[in-house]
């Protein structure tokens, strides 16, 4: 190989070098972009926004609040890391009760999944960002759920007591 092959060689190695150096450090720019993107849109999503769609369904869940907080005492329902409501067990109570258990988990849940449509409306998000604003409503009710009630924990999906939480 000549000393002007050798050179070329060594040329198109820092060449491409460098260039695979800019892709990279371009790459990353974007990735963190995409990144504060992410947090910077969930620190603007504002849950206490109100409109009249959104204040409609807090009073209807308002209105279940009682039914919800007993069954939560009992155990028989918690806080999913979804921010949905949902039935942990259903043990030792009637069949009856059962079935007035699984309603208002239905109620609750269908009203819920309505709010976070209107929070998404009202921040001018699309369907894709719905997961965000149920985390954010997750983490808040995860965060104000009593010492006695019972919460998904994050890591793996397992119930745990309020107060026994790490997260």
């Amino acid at each position: 190989m000549t000393n002007l092959q050798k050179y070329a060689s060594r040329s198109v190695k820092r060449t491409s070098h460098r260039t695979f150096q800019a892709r990279v450090v371009i790459e990353c720019m974007g990735m963190l972009g995409l990144l504060c993107g992410t947090v910077c849109a969930a620190d603007s999503i504002d849950l206490d926004v109100n409109t009249p769609a959104i204040e409609r369904l807090k009073a209807a869940s308002a209105g279940r609040a009682e039914l919800v907080a007993q069954n939560k005492d009992y155990g028989y329902v918690g806080e999913g890391q979804d921010g949905l409501l949902k039935v942990r067990t259903l043990v030792g109570i009637k069949l009856s009760e059962k079935k007035s258990v699984e309603d208002l988990v239905e109620a609750e849940n269908t009203d819920r999944r309505a709010l976070y449509r209107e929070l998404l409306n009202a921040h001018k998000l699309g369907e894709s960002e719905a997961g965000k604003v149920m985390g954010l409503a997750a983490a808040r009710r995860r965060k104000e759920a009593a010492p006695g009630h019972w919460v998904e924990r994050l890591s793996d999906g397992k119930w745990a007591l309020a107060r026994d939480l790490k997260e």
